[in-house]
């Protein structure tokens, strides 16, 4: 333990030792990912709030949770470690620092969990038949798997906390987190097991099986569409996907491996730990660290808005109301005008109508509610 509290105070020394360049570039990256998490994640929640059906459909339920989580990461999780970058030290009392630690382990469980829930409900469409779909997944369901998730990720942190010990801030990663000890009295490998590999495993395993559905999918459609009976070409089949549900597939596939790809070297550094059973790596190492597991939590609301055509569609909507608030404030007490409104909603109506088959009936609403929106600022 004397090791590793060395360790901590050289870290502390180096935090406050930092020259201007780098404390100014640590702080405001930190700063951008707190504020891209907070926007991008509450964007998402108005136009789920605005649009009733986005939060209607089952997988677009497990977004909204995952959405939830980020959000909240950005409002009790990173706002802490930006003030640790700018001041160079922890800034504030005991209580919010065993929050915080509460708090990350808490919303990464979540988010992990709700992925490989996520994960078995694409399976379930994509391999399975339909009928078992509609019977395992539908609105009650889904709001009760959602529930169950949420309940089990407390019991990520709750052992460490029950168990008596505490948070501490971590000088390199810059947030609090628990002492590496605790990490081989058992704790360690119920986290590890139960949080990590199970999720991850299944996550896997559910993507593998459900890519090669869909390839499959893909090249049976191609050859009815070459084939002689094009009579037979439309007909439904009970496994049959629609080119929605197989978009949709491909969407969380994509947030899947964003995940991944921000928490891929986080593992990679506590494995490391773990092994050394100290933190012996570099500072500029657990910054990193600390930057790719929370640049996580903005990735999801990107996705949705260039991905899905009814999310981007409100994103546009509220971001048009939003300029048109900004204009009339900046306006000296003028009324600005804002056509641009107006003419993307004409354009996305025209759009829709003669391009039905591209553009979902689903979204017609987006454009009637375009109205109401705009004339907040009125």
């Amino acid at each position: 333990m004397n090791a590793t509290l060395s360790t901590i105070e050289i870290f502390a020394q180096q935090l406050k030792s930092r020259s201007t360049a780098i404390q100014v570039t640590e702080s405001v990256f930190m700063l951008l990912i707190n504020f891209a998490s907070f926007a991008g994640n509450l964007l998402l929640g108005i136009a789920v709030i605005k649009n009733p059906n986005l939060r209607r459909t089952v997988p677009n339920m497990y977004i909204i949770s995952l959405a939830v989580s980020d959000f909240l990461m950005s409002l009790l999780g990173i706002p802490f470690s930006v003030a640790s970058l700018i001041v160079g030290e922890w800034p504030l009392n005991n209580f919010v620092c065993q929050l915080q630690g509460f708090w990350i382990l808490l919303m990464c469980a979540v988010s992990l969990q709700t992925l490989a829930v996520t994960a078995v409900n694409r399976y379930f469409r994509v391999v399975r038949s339909r009928a078992l779909y509609q019977k395992l997944f539908n609105v009650k369901t889904t709001k009760i798997t959602i529930a169950i998730v949420w309940i089990m990720a407390f019991f990520a942190p709750l052992p460490y906390v029950a168990s008596g010990h505490e948070f501490f801030f971590h000088t390199g990663k810059v947030f609090c987190t628990h002492d590496i000890e605790s990490l081989y009295k058992g704790y360690g490998a119920y986290l590890v097991l139960v949080y990590v590999a199970i999720p991850l495993i299944i996550i896997i395993t559910c993507y593998i099986r459900v890519f090669i559905a869909v390839r499959k999918h893909s090249l049976k459609f191609r050859r009815s569409l070459s084939g002689p009976r094009r009579s037979q070409r439309n007909r439904p089949t009970e496994s049959s996907l629609s080119v929605d549900e197989v978009n949709i597939t491909y969407i969380l596939l994509v947030v899947v491996i964003g995940f991944l790809t921000c928490w891929t070297p986080v593992m990679v550094i506590d494995m490391i730990d773990f092994i050394n059973a100290d933190w012996k790596l570099k500072r500029q190492v657990y910054v990193s660290y600390t930057c790719f597991g929370f640049a996580s939590t903005s990735l999801n609301p990107v996705i949705y808005g260039i991905m899905n055509r009814s999310f981007r569609a409100e994103y546009l909507t509220i971001l048009t109301a939003l300029k048109r608030c900004f204009l009339r404030s900046t306006s000296d007490g003028e009324i600005v005008p804002l056509q641009a409104a107006t003419v993307h909603q004409n354009n996305l109506m025209l759009y829709s109508t003669t391009k039905h088959n591209y553009l979902p009936d689903s979204l017609n609403h987006v454009f009637l509610d375009a109205r109401p929106l705009a004339k907040i600022c009125e």
